[in-house]
C-alpha cells in the first residue's frame, strides 16, 4: 500500500506555521523521506501524528543547534542525507522519520555525504 502523500500534504498545510523553510520546502523534505522509505523498506511509511509532524517541521531547518534561529541545512541537502540514512545500518532501527529527526542522526549523515 502506497503512502497517501496528498492527504498528508493537506494535514501539513493546515498545521504549517512560521518556519525558515517555506511550506513547499517542508513538503519537499517529507516527500523525499517517504519516497526513500518506500524504496528501501518496501512498504509505505507508517502514519505519524500531528504532534510529530509539528516537531519535525520545527527541527527541519536546523542540524546542530535546534531553534538557534540560524538555518544550518539547506532543504536540497536532504536528498543526499536521506539516502545516506537508509544506507546506514542501525541496531534495531525501523527507519521511521521520527528516528531520522532524533539525536545526531542528520548531523552525522550530513558529515558522511560531505556537505
Amino acid at each position: 500500500m502506497q503512502f497517501d502523500f496528498s492527504k498528508f500534504q493537506k494535514a501539513v498545510t493546515r498545521i504549517y506555521d512560521k518556519s525558515p523553510y517555506t511550506l513547499g520546502e517542508v513538503l519537499f523534505v517529507f516527500k523525499e523521506y517517504f519516497k526513500a522509505y518506500e524504496e528501501f523498506i518496501g512498504r509505505a511509511h507508517p502514519r505519524i501524528s500531528v504532534t510529530q509532524i509539528r516537531n519535525i517541521i520545527e527541527k527541519m531547518p536546523y542540524i546542530c543547534e535546534p531553534y538557534s534561529g540560524i538555518v544550518d541545512i539547506s532543504p536540497e541537502y536532504y536528498t543526499d542525507i536521506i539516502t545516506q540514512h537508509f544506507l546506514t545500518e542501525y541496531f534495531g532501527c525501523d527507519y521511521n522519520i521520527n528516528h531520522f529527526f532524533s539525536g545526531r542522526i542528520r548531523e552525522l549523515r550530513l558529515e558522511e555525504v560531505g556537505r
